[in-house]
């Protein structure tokens, strides 16, 4: 009798703590920018992961919704656009945890005023963000370790499968159907980089030695910001697919997936590629390629093209350039075509 009162209360036990888990709601916190939203995708695998059962609410921006909506790792979006919109939607749940990927004054007083249970900063917290200490991002393994899990699981974790690789998902058939080599190529950069641009002219320069030198179909991706360059491509060569402006995130991972290989400035698209597992290679000029996806954790194989060493302004770390762009002056067709070759023969 006392055997079955036990195993009676061992039941109730599991199936009050199996409860509570399914029932659990996590808070995840992260905006802008893309790149930052894209190799982050690891942690938000692992949330997923740790905690199957939890309803997982991702706050986020208009990036952020469309390049993880169709994963799976996150049961519903806030897209933030104002603090009291948002404030007001996500205070419609208390929240066991809170995971605080981004950690800047604005999302440190959106968590202030949440019912929550336990909040996992990656970074400073509100109080070290409000005398201004700084604080090194954690990696990873050691921001999950704060939210309770044990490093042995998390260990565990990260060692199998390449779990640390930044890996977006894509589930959709390929769009493009063609028997060639794919080569996608964005001539653009955010509108506050214009001083990340290689320049449209050499973009065609570079466009005519590749479709002259080999048989291989060229996509053009990007958004608005891209369809001037785009249509000056596609009137010189109509043969280009163009999809610029004709994309929104999830078909670009889609069309990144597919393509053999991206070419491009520093800017989102290229981590997109690197997401998909997508060879690139990386134009640089105002900006230091330590950024670049080849020293992140990505797939496939990615190569970065830098100003020459007498370019002495370099990296200056300027949207707009105050002189006349001599860092990407020095950057030759030839030097960035002798990598697309290499990549061709391999």
């Amino acid at each position: 009798m006392k055997i079955q009162k036990m195993n009676l209360k061992t039941l109730l036990k599991k199936l009050i703590k199996n409860y509570k888990v399914t029932q659990m709601n996590i808070l995840v916190i992260r905006f802008s920018s893309l790149g930052d939203l894209v190799t982050l995708e690891p942690a938000f695998r692992a949330v997923k992961y740790f905690y199957p059962n939890a309803n997982i609410t991702f706050v986020t921006s208009n990036i952020g919704k469309g390049l993880y909506e169709d994963t799976g790792y996150f049961d519903e979006f806030v897209v933030h656009k104002e603090y009291k919109e948002t404030l007001h939607l996500i205070k419609q749940r208390d929240y066991e945890l809170v995971f605080n990927f981004h950690c800047n004054s604005l999302y440190h007083k959106l968590v202030f005023f949440l019912t929550k249970s336990k909040v996992v900063n990656s970074a400073a917290n509100m109080w070290q963000k409000l005398i201004g200490i700084k604080v090194p991002v954690k990696p990873v393994p050691v921001t999950l370790e704060s939210s309770g899990i044990s490093k042995v699981e998390i260990d565990d974790y990260f060692n199998k499968h390449n779990n640390n690789l930044v890996s977006l998902p894509v589930k959709d058939e390929p769009i493009i159907q063609t028997n060639k080599k794919l080569i996608a190529i964005s001539t653009g950069s955010s509108e506050f980089w214009k001083s990340k641009q290689w320049g449209v002219k050499r973009y065609i320069r570079l466009i005519e030695t590749i479709l002259k030198e080999n048989d291989v179909d060229i996509l053009l991706v990007g958004t608005s910001l891209e369809l001037e360059d785009s249509n000056t491509i596609s009137k010189q060569f109509p043969s280009v697919i163009n999809y610029v402006d004709r994309s929104n995130l999830t078909q670009l991972k889609n069309l990144l997936c597919y393509s053999d290989m991206f070419i491009g400035n520093d800017s989102g698209p290229a981590h997109i590629a690197a997401s998909v597992g997508t060879n690139t290679i990386t134009i640089f000029g105002p900006t230091s390629t330590v950024h670049c996806v080849k020293y992140a954790p990505y797939k496939a194989e990615h190569v970065c093209l830098k100003p020459k060493n007498e370019i002495s302004c370099h990296p200056c770390y300027k949207g707009t350039c105050p002189t006349s762009l001599e860092c990407m002056e020095s950057i030759s067709v030839e030097e960035v075509y002798s990598k697309v070759k290499s990549f061709l023969r391999n």
